[in-house]
């Protein structure tokens, strides 16, 4: 079975995936993805696998939590938010 918490989403055909906390900011996020991939992702199969339509850089978020804008020089980042090193 999967770790991951899945909820029905607004949009047809689709679930909304909470994703783990970032260790880098402290939130949480949402990720809005194809039905049928999150129930094999509640399966336990492996998101990579069933969700490769995802971009890899919001697969990585269900997976660990760590959003695209927090991970500085990461190849799936976009660098860190600049916002996040003047809020702290």
């Amino acid at each position: 079975m999967s770790h991951h918490e899945i909820y029905d989403s607004m949009q047809d055909n689709c679930a909304d995936i909470l994703t783990p906390t970032c260790p880098f900011c402290g939130q949480r996020g949402w990720i809005t993805a194809p039905q049928t991939g999150a129930d094999a992702l509640m399966e336990g199969h492996p998101v990579q696998d069933v969700l490769p339509e995802v971009d890899p850089r919001l697969r990585e978020q269900i997976t660990s939590g760590i959003h695209p804008r927090c991970f500085p020089g990461a190849e799936f980042g976009d660098g860190i938010d600049p916002d996040l090193i003047h809020g702290h």
